[in-house]
C-alpha cells in the first residue's frame, strides 16, 4: 500500500486548535488489498485520529462534495505529497455544493446549541464561499476568521448562526 499523500487534518489543519487538541491525520494510499470497491477506514490509537482512503474512494468522495475529502485536496499541510501537481491543478465543481450546503444546514442547526458544530458549519460556509468563486479553498483559516467564527458561535443562536452562514456561502464581494 503505497502513500500517494498524508496532511494534517482536524481542528490543527483548520487553525482551530488549542493545546489539549489531539492530531488528525488524512492518508490516501494507492490501492488496498480488499474486494471492496471503496476503502475507507478511520482509527484512533494513541491520540492520533487517522482517516486512510484509497485513492479511488477519495477522489469519488472529492467530487460529491465530502467536506473532509476536500479539505484533504486543499490542504496546504502536507506530510506526504507524491501527488501534489494533481492536486494544485484541482478545481472542485458545482457537484460540491449541495452536499456542503447540507452539512451547513445540519451543523448550525444542531440540536442542543453545540458550539463546536456551530463553529464548523461557520468554517464550511467560508470555505464554500472560496469553492464558489475560484472551486479552491485554503482549509486554514486566517487568525480573524477564527477570531470572527470563534465569537459568533459562541454569541449566536444556532438559527442566527445558520443565517450567518448562508449570508457567507452566497456573500459575492460588493
Amino acid at each position: 500500500m503505497e502513500i500517494l499523500f498524508k496532511t494534517i487534518h482536524g481542528s490543527r489543519l483548520y487553525g482551530l486548535h488549542h493545546d489539549n487538541s489531539d492530531y488528525d491525520y488524512y492518508t490516501v494510499v494507492s490501492k488496498v488489498k480488499t474486494a471492496r470497491a471503496k476503502y475507507a477506514k478511520q482509527s484512533i490509537v494513541d491520540g492520533v485520529d487517522s482517516v486512510v482512503v484509497d485513492f479511488g474512494t477519495w477522489l469519488m468522495q472529492v467530487e460529491s462534495g465530502v467536506p473532509q475529502a476536500c479539505e484533504a485536496m486543499m490542504s496546504q499541510m502536507p506530510v506526504r505529497d507524491k501527488i501534489s501537481a494533481f492536486r494544485n491543478n484541482y478545481v472542485l465543481g458545482t457537484g460540491v455544493w449541495e452536499r456542503y450546503l447540507r452539512t451547513i444546514k445540519s451543523f448550525a442547526l444542531t440540536e442542543g446549541n453545540d458550539f463546536k458544530r456551530k463553529r464548523h458549519a461557520l468554517r464550511l460556509a467560508c470555505n464554500f464561499q472560496d469553492i464558489r468563486r475560484w472551486g479552491r479553498f485554503n482549509p486554514t483559516l486566517v487568525e480573524d476568521d477564527v477570531l470572527a467564527i470563534t465569537q459568533s458561535a459562541n454569541d449566536m443562536t444556532s438559527e442566527q448562526v445558520y443565517n450567518l452562514a448562508l449570508g457567507i456561502a452566497w456573500y459575492d464581494g460588493t
